[in-house]
């Protein structure tokens, strides 16, 4: 066994210290002063931590008190949050579908995810953005455009990229001579 092997054998049998208080409202603010993050994302966090590390108290951790302590700091915005992961989701050629899904995950509130997605203008736009950068559907430059395992591949692409079918079937119609004219 070389030394470094030595030392991750180790690191992996080292026993955690089981956490209080402090030491859970420590980790709430180190996590949340490293990544953006909503409030359930930062509950889960604070939760496995727990789990792998054990809780020295009597009383069991209060996760909604360290969690609104972020909140009133100003560490913890979940429609900003909401507003930087839809933007980013956004300019990446995400559709509806597929950002929905992504901040339901993240534990945002069904209001804020309606209120950033009821736009359908920019559908579209991001399901040509998303085609164009991919290569897909009429951006597809070689000889067996035509095929259908080809456009059944493309539309299956765009559709996990989370594009709605009459979306899609409007891109693949799109002819490119029109577009650059």
């Amino acid at each position: 066994m070389t030394e470094t092997q030595v030392v991750h054998h180790h690191l992996k049998d080292k026993q955690r210290k089981p956490l209080d208080e402090d030491s859970l409202r420590q980790l709430a603010l180190y996590y949340v002063g490293r990544y953006a993050t909503s409030s359930k994302k930062l509950s889960e966090y604070l939760k496995r931590k727990i789990n792998q590390s054990g809780w020295i108290g009597t009383a069991p951790p209060d996760i909604y008190a360290i969690i609104s302590y972020c909140i009133n700091l100003g560490y913890i915005n979940d429609p900003l949050f909401a507003e930087m992961k839809y933007n980013a989701f956004k300019r990446r050629g995400y559709g509806k579908i597929r950002v929905k899904s992504a901040l339901k995950a993240a534990g945002i509130d069904e209001k804020i995810i309606d209120s950033l997605t009821e736009n359908n203008d920019s559908a579209m736009e991001t399901a040509l953005h998303y085609a164009k950068k991919r290569h897909l559907g009429p951006f597809y430059e070689k000889e067996d455009r035509d095929d259908i395992k080809i456009k059944r591949r493309h539309f299956a692409a765009m559709a996990r990229a989370g594009h709605s079918a009459d979306v899609i079937a409007r891109i693949f119609k799109i002819n490119i001579e029109d577009l650059e004219s």
